[in-house]
């Protein structure tokens, strides 16, 4: 979900920018029109910024303009910075760096990413201008749903959509475990799925999950539902992602150490014996990508 959509127009996203970067900058100071391409200043790092809020897609004449009148200026920034709700294109990014190829001054698209690693510091200004998600964190302790260490933020929680999918997948396993002992479902296999779930994820509830995440819970489940589908229990199916990893690392012909190593850049850990079934996959996706990649260049 990005929050910052919600902030209606441009006069309020300008307005919300310029809170958050007094509170990151001691020495950011804001203008108000005319600005002449100058929304605000930091004069410590020399940086200039621009506020853009498109109604639709962003417009690369704005970007283009708004840099060359930046770039007339006698005495040059060391930096150009234009912050936009929404996290920038490649190629928006270049219609950018494309107009201070040849000047000495850097160039940057701040978006959502951005923005929400700024507001983590400053709870001040999320409460100011976001108050309907503190007001919903509230409402979630109320509720007796106390903060876990997996917990999203709510700008970093998955979507509507994806929420939806991972009910939707875990209703099946509920439904289908039920099926399987000849009952309908009940209360009790719907909790204990979503219970098994947060468990994993560290989570006070599902949707909570980070979106960094989204690609692992969809993995878990689904592993977990073609498991009981067939019959395989996860021990075996441990057991085969452990089989394909060996065959790719052979394949690969990658030596013992750097086998190791990679073992650590993707888990932190340097053993399948010591990884969930969670790690296993993760390393067997990876190899797999991998080894397809070492197929495609062998053509």
């Amino acid at each position: 979900m990005n929050i910052f959509l919600g902030l209606q127009d441009g006069a309020h996203f300008e307005q919300f920018c310029k809170a958050l970067l007094c509170e990151e900058f001691p020495s950011f100071s804001a203008f108000s029109a005319p600005d002449a391409g100058v929304d605000g200043y930091d004069a410590d790092s020399r940086t200039i910024f621009q506020f853009y809020f498109p109604e639709g897609s962003p417009r690369k004449d704005k970007f283009v303009n708004d840099t060359r009148k930046v770039l007339a200026f006698d005495r040059l920034p060391k930096k150009l910075v234009f912050v936009i709700p929404k996290d920038p294109t490649r190629i928006q990014k270049a219609w950018v760096e494309q107009e201070v190829r040849e000047s000495s001054v850097e160039a940057e698209v701040w978006g959502q990413t951005k923005l929400d690693s700024l507001l983590r510091r400053h709870p001040a200004v999320r409460s100011e201008f976001f108050p309907t998600e503190v007001r919903e964190a509230i409402r979630r302790l109320a509720k007796g749903k106390k903060p876990c260490v997996g917990d999203a933020e709510d700008w970093q929680a998955i979507s509507a959509e994806e929420r939806e999918e991972l009910r939707q997948l875990i209703t099946k396993l509920a439904e289908e475990a039920a099926l399987r002992k000849r009952r309908k479902a009940k209360p009790s296999d719907y909790s204990r799925e979503y219970g098994e779930f947060n468990a994993l994820f560290r989570l006070s509830a599902y949707e909570r999950l980070k979106k960094e995440e989204m690609g692992n819970a969809r993995g878990y489940l689904t592993d977990k539902l073609y498991a009981r589908r067939t019959g395989e229990p996860n021990k075996r199916t441990g057991m085969r992602y452990i089989g394909g990893i060996k065959a790719i690392v052979k394949e690969l012909g990658l030596s013992e150490p750097r086998y190791r190593e990679e073992l650590r850049n993707l888990t932190g850990l340097s053993s399948l014996k010591e990884m969930d079934l969670k790690q296993k996959k993760k390393v067997f996706d990876e190899f797999r990508r991998r080894q397809g990649l070492a197929d495609a260049q062998k053509l």
